[in-house]
């Protein structure tokens, strides 16, 4: 008689079958912080410019862009350890999810990189992201073709050893290794993911090894909540923000350094954001 009656799941896609890869037992330096945002002004700038540029501007395109603004002016966090030290980015690269559907299969996940997004408007930000996530979601993109192609012929159980191997070629030597069809730096120094749009207010994710990123931060959904103005109690929208960190780079007082610019950029946002 078994410990516990077990079948295969069938929910066993390409990204579950890397994630069994990335990850092992609990050992990592992960810390969480939130943080409640008021979404009045930027939900006011993402309109005005939606209507001008004629593109849906979203809540996640503006974290994505004052996330990277506050990376240029934070560049203690656009690091990446490598041998057990810090190296500095020279350029801030903001990771997108995106999810894909395929009929009744289980979702899976990729996602789109933005190079440089610190010197790109939100406007350019969003632009970028439809392009990607449309090629992305018809099968168009070459890299995550072929990666997920990779992915569908190598054993589960060495999955795990694969992933290893190649952060250790890409990141650790920092080997170019697109000959051997895996892409560049593929998700740069941060990742931004969404779970708002599935009604979903408060969340953690966790960081992606594979990735090298230290910051990742999750945008809940937006809704009217009673909050004090003044003395006085008023209804505003508001969002959860959560943020990961790698604590080998980020402590508390960084943390809030990061926190105090990213709510400027959002709460006041400015002609060029």
């Amino acid at each position: 008689m078994p410990n516990i009656v077990l079948r295969p799941s069938p929910a066993f896609n390409t990204w579950r079958k890397l994630t069994m890869g990335a990850w092992g037992s609990p050992q990592d330096p992960t810390i969480y912080g939130m943080m409640e945002l008021d979404t009045t002004a930027i939900n006011a700038y993402l309109a005005r410019r939606s209507a001008e540029s004629g593109l849906k501007l979203t809540l996640t395109h503006a974290v994505s862009r004052a996330l990277a603004l506050t990376l240029a002016e934070h560049p203690f966090a656009n690091v990446m350890v490598r041998y057990s030290r810090l190296y500095q980015r020279d350029s801030v690269d903001v990771f997108l999810q995106v999810a894909v559907v395929d009929g009744d299969k289980p979702a899976d996940l990729s996602g789109a990189k933005i190079v440089a997004a610190d010197t790109k408007n939100v406007v350019a930000i969003a632009e970028e992201l439809k392009k990607k996530a449309t090629q992305i979601r018809q099968d168009g993109d070459p890299e995550f073709r072929k990666t997920k192609s990779s992915l569908g012929f190598v054993p589960s159980i060495l999955v795990r050893p694969m992933v290893r191997l190649l952060g250790l070629l890409q990141y650790t030597f920092n080997w170019d290794m697109t000959m051997f069809g895996m892409p560049r730096d593929p998700f740069g120094s941060a990742m931004v993911t969404s779970v708002g749009m599935f009604g979903i207010t408060t969340g953690l994710a966790p960081l992606f090894p594979p990735s090298r990123c230290p910051v990742l931060l999750l945008i809940g959904a937006v809704e009217d909540r009673p909050v004090v103005r003044n003395g006085e109690i008023v209804i505003r929208p508001m969002v959860t923000l959560t943020g990961t960190f790698d604590h080998r780079v980020v402590d508390g007082y960084h943390g809030g350094l990061l926190a105090k610019t990213l709510r400027s950029h959002l709460e006041n946002p400015t002609e060029t954001f």
